[in-house]
């Protein structure tokens, strides 16, 4: 299967299938199963329950705010001078957000808005990086963690 877009074009030295995700609450099991299995194969177990919670986070945000369908997948990342990383990728065909409003909701402690993007904020503290990117009408959520090699 055709892979999605790594956002900032770093070499890939080997990357999971397109993975297909269910549209419910089933999404996040799924995704957390597919990772650690791929994990597993590429001998990066260790990254296991960090990636999991992040495929966590990520799917169901997916699910709750995005549109069907939701693919995922991971690449790894190879680019000389960087670490090699692990980025899982979800897709999905809602309007996307920006991450600068999710970040300044952080902020807001005690405001109406203060419980958006909490579970972005796990994402923040376990991925070395993330972002997302919108290429109309997909939009790409994503997060790297660096291997321990």
């Amino acid at each position: 299967m055709t892979a999605l877009v790594v956002p900032d074009h770093r070499p890939c030295r080997a990357e999971s299938d397109l993975w297909r995700l269910p549209p419910d609450g089933r999404a996040a099991q799924l995704l957390r199963s597919r990772v650690a299995g791929q994990l597993c194969e590429w001998c990066l177990s260790e990254l296991g329950p960090d990636l999991a919670l992040i495929a966590s986070e990520l799917a169901g945000n997916a699910v709750r705010y995005g549109r069907p369908p939701f693919w995922a997948n991971l690449h790894m990342l190879t680019d000389p001078g960087r670490p090699e990383s692990v980025r899982l990728m979800v897709a999905d065909f809602g309007p996307g957000f920006d991450v600068a409003d999710v970040v300044d909701s952080w902020r807001l402690a005690g405001t109406a808005d203060s419980a958006r993007g909490r579970g972005l904020l796990l994402v923040d503290a376990l991925a070395d990086s993330w972002g997302t990117a919108v290429w109309a009408p997909l939009c790409l959520t994503w997060a790297d963690l660096a291997t321990l090699r």
